[in-house]
């Protein structure tokens, strides 16, 4: 019987290693991760961006993400920036995402917002254009800041259209209805 007991816990001692990397998956997955903290950060706002954006290099620099999770935590870092005001920095985040995953959508989107608010409207409506393309028409918000970006270029005609697809995508936004009634 002692044998057997001294048999078990060999194996639990053999075990036990072998569950600790099973261990830190469990953990990435529950949230305690730095990416996922820079998702939430960038997904729910912070009362302090510089120590999200932090959090989000600490996760690029020193975490074994996939592909996918590093263009999302590189997107993610470009909300932040965006945030600060740091638009040339988003922009630089946003085209590191969009190098590993090149149909990002949500990434080109916020690259054209970081370049609409630096005033580069050339390079915002191209992001925007290419976003509508790989969204295959169906993202209210490719339409909804396109429109924006149309406004600003003085093109009223251009916004119109783009927040009536806005709206048929999404046909109970509120948002989009009084911009729509706004330029009437």
């Amino acid at each position: 019987m002692a044998h057997i007991r001294s048999s078990h816990l060999l194996l639990l001692l053999i075990a036990l290693p072998l569950l600790s990397p099973a261990t830190s998956a469990a953990e990435t997955l529950l949230g305690i991760s730095s990416a996922h903290r820079c998702y939430e950060y960038a997904s729910h706002g912070t009362s302090s961006p510089r120590r999200a954006v932090e959090t989000c290099t600490r996760a690029i620099d020193s975490e074994p993400l996939t592909s996918r999770d590093l263009a999302a935590t590189f997107s993610n870092r470009g909300i932040l920036q965006a945030q600060r005001g740091r638009y040339a920095q988003a922009v630089e985040d946003y085209d590191r995402a969009l190098a590993i995953n090149p149909i990002l959508v949500h990434a080109m989107i916020n690259r054209a917002n970081a370049y609409s608010r630096m005033r580069q409207f050339k390079e915002a409506l191209n992001d925007y254009d290419i976003a509508a393309f790989y969204s295959e028409g169906r993202n209210d918000l490719v339409f909804y800041n396109r429109a924006m970006l149309f406004l600003q270029m003085g093109r009223v005609e251009n916004a119109r259209n783009d927040l009536l697809r806005a709206l048929e995508a999404q046909p109970d936004s509120l948002r989009y209805r009084e911009a729509l009634a706004a330029l009437k």
